[in-house]
């Protein structure tokens, strides 16, 4: 139909469900993290974090999350894409609410479209971009 764009969301049972493993994976590898996702409008789903994770991974794994989201790619190729600006679009990116340049988000894509957004905060930027890539990876297996 004209007008009309098909999306997909991500379910509550669906971010529990994906959380709890990206905890679990997290909690195996001695990293306290927080794990935040959102739906298909960018809205928080979810939020799950360790009692030994510093309180402002909390805010960063939810930027994480919209950021993949509403980007539609890895927070990692965001990152590197804002650092290649020139610092005056740098900047304006830099400032809008919710985004950040900052390793660990990927978004939750379904047959091409994004149906919301994964973050991760507290192990590393390197450990949080892998373990945000295996959350997002579960969405097949569901």
């Amino acid at each position: 139909m004209a007008g009309v764009e098909k999306r997909y969301s991500i379910t509550g049972d669906a971010a529990l469900t994906i959380m709890t493993k990206v905890y679990e994976r997290a909690n195996e590898m001695g990293k306290p993290v927080y794990v935040a996702m959102t739906d298909g409008t960018g809205g928080l789903v979810g939020l799950l974090g360790h009692e030994k994770c510093p309180v402002m991974c909390r805010q960063v794994a939810q930027d994480k999350a919209y950021t993949a989201y509403a980007t539609r790619m890895k927070t990692a190729k965001w990152k590197a894409y804002v650092y290649s600006c020139p610092e005056d679009d740098k900047q304006v990116m830099l400032s809008q609410p919710g985004f950040i340049a900052a390793s660990g988000g990927a978004p939750i894509m379904v047959d091409g479209i994004v149906a919301g957004g994964i973050g991760v905060s507290g192990a590393g930027q390197k450990e949080d971009e892998d373990l945000a890539d295996y959350g997002a990876s579960l969405i097949g297996e569901l």
